[in-house]
């Protein structure tokens, strides 16, 4: 037995079996059908013979067209004010093929004009319990597939959107932990300078060289910079110096050569830089995560003043 598709989608009903009064509707359909079938493939058949302009097999052809459009026609009761085949026959045995040309351009016409006949009366006098079954199940069936692509989408979308919030979160607590990681690396700068300074006797611009490393660090992404740019060989110099000067190890220098983003730290000189703000103390500061320094998620330490006047 075969299974019925259309069925899974109607529980607690059977497909209708063929009542006694469907038989002669079914065998109608059936015959119409065979006949436009055919008519369809020999119009074709004529059509190509034109073209490669055999005109006797195409003369024999339009015989044979016409009368199964005149058939299909009889089956469906659609009368035509002359029968095609009587047409056929008055074009004569071997037609000139201009006039094969129009007889098939009839017949073309002939036949869009039963097949619509026949799907009216499929759609109307000829439809069977079984059609209608059919028709109702189709409507499931399309519903069915109207709510599964929904699901689907809802799906897509909503996991979509939970997709977007575990990156978001996972965006924000890597953040959180390089943020952290760059407080707790500018407290031990500090600390490294303080004992630098304590230890050399001497203000912070002393011992670097320099009275502001991180200028010319400004206006640029400091994530991305390569070693030769003038901001990371700054800060190269400065932190060795105070490495040096503080006796720090170089596994202790080496986790201050960049920031959580990969930027050189910034450090700005300040104590006993100026005899008028004797007493600014020396910063050290990260560009933060968008890598440019200045812009609002900087994160700034200041050093322990040593040498301020009291």
């Amino acid at each position: 037995m075969d299974w019925d598709f259309f069925a899974f989608f109607m529980p607690g009903e059977r497909r209708p079996a063929p009542a006694a009064r469907d038989a002669g509707i079914l065998a109608a359909r059936s015959l119409a059908g065979e006949y436009l079938s055919r008519a369809r493939a020999r119009l074709d058949g004529l059509a190509a013979l034109l073209e490669t302009d055999d005109r006797r097999d195409a003369a024999l052809v339009a015989a044979l067209l016409a009368e199964d459009l005149d058939a299909a026609g009889d089956v469906l009761a659609q009368d035509a004010v002359m029968r095609l085949a009587e047409v056929r026959a008055m074009l004569g045995p071997l037609p000139p093929a201009a006039d094969l040309a129009a007889f098939a351009a009839k017949a073309r016409a002939r036949l869009a004009a039963l097949e619509k006949a026949l799907a009216n009366r499929i759609a109307g006098p000829w439809r069977t319990d079984a059609d209608r079954f059919t028709a109702r199940a189709a409507r499931r069936v399309r519903l069915a597939l109207v709510v599964l692509v929904l699901v689907v989408a809802g799906a897509i979308v909503f996991g979509d959107a939970v997709a977007k919030k575990r990156r978001a979160f996972v965006a924000a607590v890597t953040l959180e932990r390089q943020r952290a990681e760059a407080t707790a690396a500018l407290a031990g700068l500090a600390d490294m300078a303080a004992r630098a300074k304590a230890a050399a006797g001497k203000p912070l611009w002393e011992i670097t060289g320099r009275n502001c490393s991180r200028c010319g660090c400004q206006g640029r992404d400091l994530r991305i910079v390569p070693d030769g740019d003038k901001c990371v060989r700054q800060w190269r110099e400065a932190l060795a110096r105070i490495g040096h000067a503080a006796g720090a190890s170089d596994k202790e220098l080496a986790r201050y050569a960049r920031d959580p983003w990969g930027a050189p730290y910034l450090l700005n000189e300040n104590e006993g830089e100026s005899p008028d703000f004797p007493c600014l103390p020396d910063t050290f500061a990260t560009a933060g995560q968008k890598g440019f320094a200045g812009d609002g998620d900087d994160i700034e330490a200041a050093v322990p003043n040593a040498f301020c006047p009291k």
